[in-house]
Order: structure tokens, then sequence, then C-alpha cells
């Protein structure tokens, strides 16, 4: 009895070749995957960011944090919850995701160029440490997070960009416009490169050190001015590459729903 004919063994340049997406698969995956790549890259930055600012504030710590995830980004994160529903009845998708995103983009603009360099004036520290004198030292974290309260806003709206751009809108969007089919084959790359992107903030941090040295016993107030000016101002291309990519995609491929 013969041997059924074997397939021909293709080379490993062949095997990369069929990875490789078609053409017209090719001009909406790219700047998917792009968009993708700048949300997770900005959130890397911002998650790290925003404990040292909580943690290295006047009169606060590492024991700050949990009161701020507690009573402070719960709610928010309830609050943004019923807005969110709000905005998806009365707005289409694409309009929604510029409502939710351009909001982000303003207040971190805001933060590193306005809110930072003028801390010692709109911190409140005077009030607060009279309010301390009168109540118990178990309240010292609740009162750090009053004390220092543009900090806290920084950390839940970090917080926020990883739970509302990253996973909820990026994913909403893929859905709408990428088929079934499509999903199938890339959806689980996408997830994979997801954890790479994470090993890159300290690629970041370290140039900002090498082109910007900073004395530790600045507190890294210096250094945090500069880092935050790096990524919110106008040679930060990051955030603006997110909008691109997504206008880029909702003008050029309807959704395949």
């Amino acid at each position: 009895m013969s041997e059924a004919a074997q397939p021909p063994k293709q080379s490993l340049i062949s095997k990369l070749k069929s990875k490789i997406p078609p053409a017209n698969e090719r001009k909406k995956l790219i700047p998917l995957a792009s968009m993708f790549f700048f949300i997770l890259f900005n959130y890397t930055i911002l998650r790290d960011t925003k404990d040292v600012l909580m943690v290295t504030a006047k009169k606060s710590g590492a024991e700050v944090i949990p009161f701020i995830k507690t009573y402070v980004n719960l709610p928010a994160a309830i609050g943004f919850t019923a807005l969110y529903s709000k905005l998806c009845d009365k707005m289409e998708q694409k309009d929604v995701f510029y409502a939710c995103t351009i909001p982000f983009l303003f207040f971190f603009a805001a933060f590193a160029f306005i809110i930072f360099p003028n801390v010692g004036v709109l911190h409140p520290h005077a009030f607060v440490d009279k309010i301390a004198a009168a109540l118990p030292v178990g309240f010292s974290a609740p009162l750090a997070i009053v004390r220092n309260w543009s900090f806290a806003v920084f950390y839940v709206m970090a917080e926020m960009w990883g739970s509302v751009v990253a996973s909820l809108l990026f994913w909403s969007f893929a859905n709408e416009v990428t088929t079934v089919d499509e999903a199938k084959k890339y959806c689980e790359c996408c997830l994979q490169f997801h954890c790479v992107f994470f090993v890159l903030f300290p690629c970041v941090s370290v140039v900002l050190r090498v082109c910007k040295p900073w004395d530790r016993k600045s507190n890294m107030a210096s250094f945090l001015n500069e880092f935050l000016l790096s990524m919110s101002g106008p040679d930060a291309s990051r955030y603006k590459a997110v909008l691109f990519n997504f206008f880029y995609i909702q003008k050029f491929y309807s959704y395949c729903g």
C-alpha cells in the first residue's frame, strides 16, 4: 500500500510570509496596533508616575494609596460608568471616544504646565495642619489626600486611563471595526504584545536621567517636573498618535458590526 503523498515542506521564509496579514488587512491592523501600543505606553508611564507623586509628597506615604483607591478612585469609577452609559445613549461611538479621551489629554497637559509647577500655592498645607492638630493620628492618611489634592487627582486620572481608555474604549472600538475572522487571528497576538509594552518605561526613565541628571536631595521635584513636561509637552506625540490612529481607522473603515 503506497504511502499518502506528503505536502512539500515550507521554508522558514515561506512560513513567515504566510503569517503576514494581507495588504487590505494591514492597512487597518497597523494603525490599530499602533493605537494600542501608544495607549499602553502612556498608561505604563502614568502608572509609575502616580505612585511616585503620592508616596514622595509632603507628609504623605505609601499608607495613602489604599485610601485613594477606596474613597477616591472607586467613586470616580462608579461616576464614570454612569456618565459613559449616558454618552452611549446620546452619541455615536466615535464621538464617545473623543468625549472620553480628550479630557484626559487636557488634564495631563494642565498638570504638567500649570498645576505641578505651582503645587506650593495650590496645596492647602497650613489649613490641613490646623485640622490635623485637632484630629487623631489615624486621620493622617485621609488628610494627606486633601493636603496633596492635585496629586490625588492625577492618581485617579492615571488609574482611569488604564481602565477607561486601555480596556473599555480601545476594545470597544476594535470590536466595532474588525470582523470575527480578523479577531480570531490577531486579538490573541495583541494580548501577547501587551506584556512587552510594560518594559519600555524603564528605558524612558533611563534616557531622561542621562539627558537631564537630577539630585536625590531635591526630593525628585526637579526630575518630575522635567519628566511631566516631556510627557505632556508639545513634543509628546504619543497622545496625538492615539487620536490620529483612531481618526484614520474610523474615517476609512466602516464599522463591521
